[in-house]
């Protein structure tokens, strides 16, 4: 028999399952249904708090629990040695649990010696995967996935100190078919574990539960979450954990929208959770939650990170923006010359910089452009070559637009509509019109909104119900004969949709189609490879991470460009579309190399974006031990031009610029619009959206 890797655990998982019509989301749910989630969840910038490595070399940290206790606050995760860059670590050599202890979750944190090690002689324990500790009884009781060649296995040992465990002497205490991350809740009066598992063989990745009164003694189990996928890769369904707030359960779970991605799902019944509850996403992988006084917190490691990573986590009343890597942005401007956006990494304010010559690779100074941003900015290239710009405000209260005037120079900032939980994805249409599409905030649909007439400055109307639910903002791009198509992940990440115009510069199709044959949530969102990019004009088509997320490849397609994407290897290929689709030409940087989430080169002026070290929230290359953690380095900030709206003369009447009256901010998309569409509000009957 094979070793019980993650890899071989999930190998009996198989078929492709249907994928239901892009929903309505948790928006449209709360119409219909009263006891609609009372508050979002969302989490700040994740600051790498803690290195495991020793002077043995660079260590890792994956799944992981976090207890006070004793006025110290306790670690013990997964550890393993990390591999070269490029590639992932074998989780069969994940065979000890690391140990540390801070003040806070914030650090300084203190090494210990791991606090427990394989035992092959105890019943076939194979591996040590994610440790979950809970005090009860005056002891501590550390839950486990052991493994065994009899069945995936739920384990136990005990402590009275948290520095010496002991497994329970009469085995584990139940096996599955690919039972693994358990974590336990006290709910009432009994003890909840919810642990992922599959529902049969070759059946759907569930967040199972069962209860118990003593800690020892476990029901047979329930489900309290299916996904949609039957997929077998690894990154479906793993690490559950579930948080009790004002009546309401929260359920963080992923991989959701990438590697690096949880979604939350609430729920007032901890033995039931689903997709239309759905209430904010962390953008970290593996994480964990806990509170410490008034603080809540939310934690994060993986295979990448090098060890571990620490964001406040923040309850809302409104839907956090969505969460992307702070890439910049680049385009040829109207004098035909690249220009990068980006954001400093110290205020979220804007940055722009300019190719002065390509031949010498001489650029300008980097300037300010605006802000603070909520997001990188996205960007078009209008017909008469000028470029505009699309920014998201702080907290996603709205967005805004700035274009380029024929003399090089820029127009103010004006507000283009809001709210809204992303960026939009732009791009210019077979008549030259530039189209938008955006994300409502909470994902609960997707918005349209097209420029009047080619290099216009005004611009029609929102059209709010272009789309349902989605669980990550669209991407847009242009086929060979220019009509426009948008992909989108589904929510849950259960699979990717598209919409198309039928003829170039025309309608569009009434239905989504399924753009892949079977569910997908391993993807992340589609990517898509532009007009106006740095990326080849002909490569138009959508591109996200290959199952495991380590190449990224045309979303459907069956080769990657052999570049490491920041997340686990391809577990098994998607299946044969029925079209070719080329190699990428084009590489992307790995996580925590020298080139990833900060804009390229640096000669003059100050670099933008975020800096490598741990502080900062990207984690270093990985590095001895003896290079303790340490603090940000960041550059003076630049003078801070306002992100506010202003009026321009010569504009047409009702074209959505300018400063918008009282009346159009009402508008849930377009903060100027004519006076027939004021006040329109999507309903859930409006944004449904067919898939054939």
């Amino acid at each position: 028999m094979l070793p019980i890797s993650r890899r071989n655990l999930l190998k009996a998982a198989a078929g492709a399952g249907a994928l239901p019509l892009l929903g309505a989301g948790r928006a449209a749910a709360g119409a219909a249904d009263a006891t609609a989630p009372a508050r979002w969840v969302g989490a700040g910038t994740f600051a790498y708090v803690y290195d495991p490595s020793t002077a043995g070399g660079p260590r890792y940290l994956n799944d992981h629990t976090l207890i006070k206790a004793r006025g110290r606050w306790h670690l013990f995760s997964i550890v393993g040695d990390s591999a070269p860059r490029g590639e992932s670590p074998d989780s069969t050599g994940e065979i000890a649990f690391a140990h540390a202890s801070a003040p806070s979750p914030n650090g300084p944190w203190t090494t210990h010696a791991d606090a427990l090690t394989l035992d092959p002689s105890y019943f076939g324990e194979e591996h040590l995967w994610a440790p979950h500790v809970v005090e009860a009884g005056g002891r501590f009781w550390m839950f486990y996935a052991g493994g065994g060649r009899t069945g995936a296995a739920i384990s136990l040992a005990t402590s009275a100190d948290l520095f010496t465990w002991t497994r329970e002497p009469s085995g584990p205490l139940f096996r599955g078919l690919a039972a693994r991350d358990p974590m336990v809740l006290r709910v009432g009066g009994e003890w909840v574990m919810y642990y992922t598992e599959l529902s049969g063989t070759g059946g759907h990745h569930v967040v199972a539960h069962r209860r118990s009164a003593d800690l020892l003694h476990w029901s047979e189990p329930g489900t309290a979450f299916t996904d949609a996928t039957t997929d077998t890769t690894v990154s479906v369904t793993e690490s559950p954990y579930v948080v009790e707030r004002d009546g309401w359960y929260y359920l963080f779970i992923g991989p959701r929208g990438g590697y690096e991605g949880t979604d939350v799902l609430a729920s007032r019944d901890p033995f039931r959770f689903d997709l239309a509850g759905y209430a904010g996403h962390v953008a970290g992988h593996a994480v964990e939650v806990v509170a410490d006084g008034e603080e809540w917190y939310a934690s994060a490691a993986g295979w990448f990170r090098n060890g571990l990573h620490v964001a406040p986590l923040y309850w809302r009343d409104t839907p956090p923006p969505w969460q992307s890597p702070d890439n910049p942005v680049a385009g040829l401007d109207v004098g035909g010359r690249l220009t990068v956006f980006a954001l400093d990494a110290a205020d979220r304010s804007m940055l722009r910089r300019v190719q002065l010559d390509p031949d010498t690779d001489t650029w300008s100074p980097w300037e300010s452009f605006g802000g603070p941003a909520g997001a990188v900015p996205a960007i078009g290239r209008n017909t008469g070559g000028r470029l505009e710009v699309f920014s998201l405000a702080p907290e996603g209260a709205n967005l805004h637009h700035r274009v380029q005037r024929p003399d090089g120079g820029w127009y103010e900032w004006e507000e283009f509509g809001g709210p809204a939980g992303a960026a939009p994805a732009v791009a210019r249409d077979a008549a030259g019109r530039l189209e938008a599409f955006a994300l409502s905030p909470g994902g609960a649909s997707l918005a349209r909104r097209r420029q009047g007439s080619p290099g216009s400055l005004a611009w029609d109307p929102w059209e709010p119900g272009f789309g349902g639910a989605a669980g990550a903002p669209p991407v847009v791009a242009a086929n060979a004969d220019g009509r426009l198509e948008v992909f989108v992940l589904s929510p849950g990440g259960a699979g990717i949709h598209h919409r198309w115009q039928e003829a170039p510069g025309g309608a569009w199709t009434t239905a989504w189609q399924r753009f892949v044959p079977r569910p997908a949530p391993h993807l992340g969102w589609p990517r898509t490879a532009a007009a106006g990019s740095p990326s080849p004009p002909s490569d138009r088509r959508a591109w996200g991470p290959s199952p495991g997320g380590s190449r990224y490849r045309a979303a459907a397609g069956t080769s990657g460009c052999p570049c490491p994407a920041g997340a686990p290897p391809p577990r098994r290929s998607p299946p044969t579309p029925t079209a070719a689709w080329r190699r990428s030409p084009w590489r992307r940087a790995a996580p925590g190399s020298a080139t990833a989430g900060r804009p390229p080169r640096a000669e003059a002026g100050r670099p933008a974006g975020s800096s490598a070290s741990p502080a900062s929230g990207s984690p270093p290359p990985p590095r001895p031990r003896s290079t303790p953690p340490g603090g940000r380095t960041s550059s003076p900030s630049p003078p801070k031009a306002a992100c506010a709206p202003a009026s321009r003369t010569g504009r047409a009447a009702g074209g959505g610029r300018g400063r918008p009256s009282a009346t159009a901010r009402s508008h849930p998309w377009c903060r100027a619009v004519p006076p027939s569409e004021r006040g329109v509000r999507i309903s859930p009957s409006e944004s449904r959206v067919k898939a054939r």
